[in-house]
């Protein structure tokens, strides 16, 4: 396995202005209070007009802002984040983790979970690890792990009539779902193509024939134009790994 150095710069932290607001007005704070918290417990220089301005979406905070924030709010950051944790990064500052802990737990480097954490490579058994530490859902791991691409593919392998031989691939992308699970899924997507393909050929040749009856093999002219049947929602990439998951953790 390899653990690779160097990483691209982190994206902005997810924050939600609106969820900032409510959990600060809950607490009867003004944000005049807020800030003089942040400078007297994490010697951060946060005048008021920042704070109304991280509320109103005018700016974001930093990392080390959203964090400290979240405490004074006594508050997960996660919950400030609105739902919109994507990345390892995102999930870990979600549940006010630091690097050194998280790698810790993995039994990791500090230098090669700080790798990982940017661009993830571990087995099946630190992913799995990796699942309970920050919480993950089987789609958030996914997702985080930059994996879509990889089970897209093996989805359209699926459903091209090879669904039984993506079972082993798709659980190792995804080792937090059952097999039993992945296997229904995935068994279930390829009946449903097979389904859906079979009530296409079957338009397909309706249309051909009123063509030739129309004696218009163009498919041009009057009484003659034959309409594209359309394919069905399952076809695209984003749908199919929208109804994956809807079977496998149905």
């Amino acid at each position: 396995m390899s653990r690779r150095a160097g990483h691209a710069p982190a994206s902005p932290v997810p924050f939600d202005p609106a969820a900032a607001r409510t959990v600060r007005s809950a607490l009867g704070l003004s944000p005049a209070m807020v800030a003089r918290a942040l400078a007297d417990s994490y010697a951060m220089r946060v005048p008021p007009a920042l704070v109304i301005a991280w509320e109103t979406g005018a700016t974001h905070p930093t990392e080390r802002e959203l964090v400290a924030l979240a405490r004074v709010l006594w508050c997960l950051p996660g919950q400030l984040m609105g739902g919109r944790a994507a990345t390892l990064r995102d999930h870990r500052l979600a549940l006010d983790l630091p690097l050194e802990e998280v790698a810790r737990r993995l039994r990791l480097s500090l230098r090669d979970y700080t790798a990982m954490e940017a661009h993830w490579d571990g087995d099946r058994t630190e992913t799995l690890d990796l699942a309970r530490v920050l919480q993950l859902t089987p789609r958030a791991l996914v997702r985080a792990c930059g994996r879509e691409e990889r089970l897209d593919e093996s989805l359209r392998r699926a459903v091209d009539g090879r669904w039984l031989s993506q079972v082993e691939p798709v659980r190792e992308l995804v080792p937090t779902l059952p097999e039993e699970s992945i296997t229904r899924a995935l068994k279930s997507l390829a009946g449903e193509r097979a389904t859906s393909s079979a009530l296409w050929g079957s338009s397909s040749t309706s249309a051909s024939s009123n063509i030739i009856g129309n004696g218009n093999s163009t498919g041009t002219g009057t009484g003659g134009v034959a309409a594209e049947p359309a394919q069905q929602s399952s076809d695209g990439e984003g749908e199919l790994s929208e109804r994956f998951w809807a079977l496998a953790e149905g």
